[in-house]
């Protein structure tokens, strides 16, 4: 993987018809919008729209508004930096468009030397999910062509120009370029297709090398029709809820939890064994947002569940020390309350337990 030639963030600022900032972006949309008289320039970063905007924007998602740091997450590294997909593209590119689309959450600044010794632990889990899901790596549906590539060793050949190939040798290289030349025309670009079409001696075939190049730069393996990819895989496989034999334990979780399941774990892990020390602020990997109703109910319910058990425990009919207060209840005055509450103020306070 080549470094960015470029830089990463540009952060500069697009503000609403009010003056609040609705998200950040690059100079190039900024020309965009002055080049339509969208808005209008503050400063050489800043532009200010002229329409009312029907959208938010990203005004009230922190992570997006924030000056992103052209610098390396894992060292703090500003040379040789690229833009990490978090969730790896192979399986990002087949998740549902509201998940995908228009978001930079997970392209993280990092440098080559980082990128590439976190590649191996990613590739890692790729093989593990491959595994479990039945997905191979490689992707499933490839057509071998023999005879292409048996072809383009011999073009390779033929265009070395080799004088110690015996004429014997040439003469069958030529014979074998002619041959897929000739069956598999289709191949071939259209200029050359015409030439091949059109060519009236067979034996200058051998000797074109605009078509000697085309095939030494053919595929042997291609995709055909049914291919399949690793990534097409495992999501179609969390889509459908497919759960294997095989599958291990933490890829049923996986299953249950669905594509956002996936991205978590791509995250966590990315925590884990990456060690980023500069992450931007507001980045999260542990929880989905659609979760947090639910982290607060679930929560809240423990603190009640907690509050009325400590509160149970404290009251006078449970006995602790049967043998220095074995009836615990008669320490109850008369006008002491132990109930939770007393609407109708007939007590004059509250009775405590002051010892077990």
């Amino acid at each position: 993987m080549l470094p960015r030639a470029k830089t990463i963030y540009e952060n500069c600022s697009v503000l609403d018809v009010s003056g609040n900032l609705l998200f950040r972006a690059g100079r190039k949309k900024l020309d965009w919008y002055l080049s339509r008289d969208l808005a209008r320039e503050i400063d050489e970063t800043t532009i200010q729209l002229t329409f009312q905007n029907k959208g938010d924007g990203r005004s009230k998602e922190p992570f997006y508004l924030q000056e992103m740091r052209n610098a390396c997450v894992v060292c703090n590294s500003i040379d040789s930096l690229t833009m990490h997909h978090v969730v790896p593209y192979q399986y990002r590119q087949y998740m549902p468009e509201d998940i995908k689309s228009h978001s930079s959450f997970d392209l993280l600044p990092v440098c080559i030397g980082c990128h590439d010794k976190y590649e191996q632990h990613a590739n890692a889990l790729k093989k593990h999910l491959a595994q479990c899901f039945d997905a191979p790596f490689a992707g499933i549906g490839w057509i071998d062509r023999p005879d292409v590539g048996k072809a383009g060793k011999a073009a390779a050949a033929l265009l070395s120009k080799n004088p110690r190939i015996p004429k014997a040798r040439l003469r069958d290289l030529c014979s074998v370029v002619e041959r897929v030349a000739l069956d598999r025309t289709a191949l071939f670009s259209d200029q050359t297709q015409r030439w091949v079409e059109t060519c009236q001696d067979t034996a200058q075939i051998s000797a074109n090398e605009t078509l000697l190049h085309e095939l030494c730069a053919m595929e042997v393996r291609v995709a055909g029709p049914d291919f399949r990819s690793h990534g097409e895989m495992v999501i179609g496989a969390l889509m459908r809820s497919q759960k294997l034999p095989h599958t291990c334990n933490a890829c049923k979780e996986l299953v249950d939890g669905g594509i956002s399941a996936l991205v978590v774990c791509w995250r966590r892990h990315f925590v884990e064994h990456a060690r980023p020390a500069h992450l931007p602020d507001h980045w999260k990997h542990w929880y989905r947002s659609e979760l947090i109703p639910i982290y607060g109910i679930c929560v809240g319910a423990l603190g009640v569940c907690g509050f009325f058990a400590s509160r149970a425990l404290k009251s006078p009919e449970v006995v602790w020390d049967k043998h220095n207060n074995p009836y615990p209840w008669l320490h109850v005055k008369q006008n002491e309350n132990v109930k939770l509450m007393d609407p109708n103020n007939r007590f004059e306070k509250q009775w405590s337990r002051d010892r077990l």
